[in-house]
């Protein structure tokens, strides 16, 4: 800072608002750090279609991954971009298998394991609008289902992973869901 007088109601001016202004500086850049990672911005991105992965990601996958989805692709194309998205989406057990077996050529293998619980809703419909409640049994604990975290089927993965692959490379997947448990 560089002060216009020498005197000291100058620097006693500028010492009395600098906590004030520090905090504010402080909070701002907190909250750009920290939003986009949000998944309220995750769901404006997909409603609105501003990602490309939008048409490929289910909501759902899309809002609680795309901050690190969109990080790690930066640089698109190399195996550490495609763990980390495969990582994020089917959990930190996957396991992936990358084979270069021509030029231009590349097989990913994917063996997700990573099983996700969640409740079994039902729904009713009163006064022209759904009410949904969990389902319980007869000692009125919560019965669950359970399904693959991440996405449900190969051609899911392909349609979001072509979206990444770096023009020229050609790619085939396969993915087996539920692993060898």
């Amino acid at each position: 800072m560089q002060f216009f007088k020498s005197d000291d109601i100058e620097k006693q001016f500028y010492g009395s608002g600098k906590p004030a202004f520090q905090q504010a500086i402080t909070q701002k850049d907190l909250f750009f750090n920290d939003a986009y990672g949000t998944f309220p911005l995750g769901d404006l991105l997909h409603d609105t279609k501003r990602a490309p992965l939008t048409n490929a990601i289910v909501k759902q996958i899309f809002r609680e991954s795309f901050a690190e989805i969109i990080q790690a692709f930066i640089e698109s194309g190399n195996f550490e971009s495609y763990l980390t998205v495969f990582r994020k989406i089917f959990g930190d057990d996957v396991e992936v298998t990358f084979t270069i077996p021509d030029p231009g050529k590349l097989n990913i293998d994917i063996v997700a394991q990573g099983i996700e619980l969640s409740d079994l809703l039902a729904r009713e419909i009163s006064d022209e609008t759904y009410e949904f409640f969990e389902l319980t049994d007869d000692e009125e604990t919560n019965i669950l289902v359970q399904g693959i975290k991440g996405f449900e089927s190969q051609y899911e993965v392909e349609q979001m992973l072509f979206e990444l692959v770096p023009a020229g490379i050609f790619t085939a997947i396969t993915l087996t869901l539920g692993g060898d448990d």
